[in-house]
């Protein structure tokens, strides 16, 4: 029988930041609630997501490697690039259904609807508050950095795409938070990708919270 992989769990991070508890991953994943969700759309979306990860590595690889050397090696690029959109045309077919209900939100593509649902689907959580703590975007949750890793770069990608496509509610607010932050906090004016992150985090926010109302247990 194989040996379960131990991790140290703090209990209370807070107030105790140095005291932990040595507990099974499966433990501490079910306590942060980060274990894997084995639905279709779960799997397919991490699936997708190795692959992706597996792209950019070869496509990285091959840049540089050119650059060095003055010739493209021959690797399967091409196929692992096939395969990701496979997997894109197979995530769209699942999530056919609940599309539909982000037509309104332009930039709102299958990729981004699959990792929120997959990975934080709103009817998990039984409040709003719960919902953003999960996915990261409370106070408290990035302090304690308790919540999942991977909805913050979907969110990142969703709120870029609303930018390039202008999406008529949420890019107004978009530029909307720049300019409020640039009055809250005077000293990163300079830093335009500063300024740039916290309004797409606080845009980010909004974009959750309509998501909780149209997928939640109580929507």
């Amino acid at each position: 029988m194989m040996q379960q992989a131990i991790e140290n769990h703090h209990p209370n991070k807070k107030d105790f930041p140095d005291l932990t508890v040595p507990i099974t991953r499966k433990d501490h994943q079910k306590i942060h609630g980060t274990e894997p969700i084995r639905i279709p759309l779960a799997d397919k979306i991490r699936e997708y997501d190795k692959v992706v990860k597996l792209v950019r590595s070869l496509h990285n690889w091959t840049v540089s490697f050119e650059k060095d050397f003055g010739y493209k090696p021959n690797i399967n690029l091409e196929q692992a690039i096939k395969l990701k959109n496979q997997l894109n045309r197979e995530l769209e077919i699942l999530i056919k259904n609940e599309l539909p209900k982000v037509d309104h939100i332009q930039g709102f593509g299958v990729i981004s609807l699959s990792g929120i649902l997959a990975y934080a689907h709103p009817n998990r959580f039984f409040s709003l508050r719960k919902f953003l703590f999960y996915c990261g975007y409370k106070q408290s949750s990035r302090e304690l950095k308790h919540y999942n890793h991977k909805i913050k770069p979907i969110m990142y990608n969703l709120v870029q795409s609303i930018i390039v496509w202008k999406d008529p509610k949420y890019y107004p607010l978009y530029l909307k938070m720049k300019e409020d932050t640039k009055i809250r906090h005077p000293e990163k004016c300079k830093c335009k990708i500063a300024i740039h992150r916290m309004a797409a985090n606080r845009t980010a926010t909004f974009l959750l919270k309509e998501v909780y109302q149209i997928w939640s247990v109580k929507g």
